[in-house]
């Protein structure tokens, strides 16, 4: 499992870089962890074009889950217009940690849409592994998702293609004996994005 891991990252790298310069990604950063926290988060992103604020609904941790996002953010282009972005992610647990392996891992996949002057739509798949820390004061939760996204640009005059492109996204949860988790969340690669906010429960 470790070599398989380790080839899939190594071709990923490999891959042309894409071009999401101009739009706003709905997944940049994805979030999503073997064991991130469900509830309601509210978080300040950038998602790499400029500043914004991001609304991300999880489910209860299952084997498999399902999250929906929408937020708003500048485009990064001459005047700062607006772009509205917004999509579905799921994930499914595949491995749980034991002795043999350290990680939990999950696969991850959606789909979403930024929406500004442009269109780019984008189809995200891979994998995510980390792990739950806790003690009786502190609960923590790092991970890392390597993944391929499927891009399609629309209503641009000039381009109307598919593209591939990978990133590769770090994440941390954590919580201080209360009921609200903190996270943080980065991509790089062909994303570039950060999010940092808090998850309230929602008792879903």
């Amino acid at each position: 499992m470790r070599i398989r891991l380790a080839g899939l990252v190594t071709v990923a790298a490999l891959l042309p870089a894409g071009r999401v310069s101009g739009q706003v990604p709905w997944e940049s950063p994805l979030l999503v962890g073997p064991g991130s926290p469900s509830g309601l988060s509210i978080l300040l992103v950038d998602p790499g074009a400029g500043i914004g604020v991001l609304a991300h609904w999880t489910g209860r941790r299952r084997n498999t889950r399902t999250g929906f996002r929408i937020g708003v953010a500048e485009e990064g282009g001459p005047g700062d217009d607006l772009a509205v972005f917004g999509g579905v992610d799921i994930s499914g647990l595949l491995m749980t940690h034991s002795e043999e392996f350290p990680l939990d891992l999950a696969w991850v996949g959606g789909v979403g849409a930024g929406v500004g002057d442009n269109v780019l739509v984008s189809i995200p798949f891979g994998i995510s592994f980390g792990r739950v820390l806790t003690d009786r004061e502190v609960w923590f939760h790092p991970y890392v998702a390597p993944r391929f996204i499927v891009d399609a640009y629309l209503g641009d005059g000039n381009r109307d293609d598919l593209e591939l492109g990978f990133a590769l996204d770090l994440g941390a949860d954590f919580a201080f004996s209360g009921s609200w988790a903190f996270r943080f969340g980065a991509a790089v690669g062909d994303r570039d994005g950060l999010a940092v906010g808090v998850v309230i429960p929602t008792g879903d």
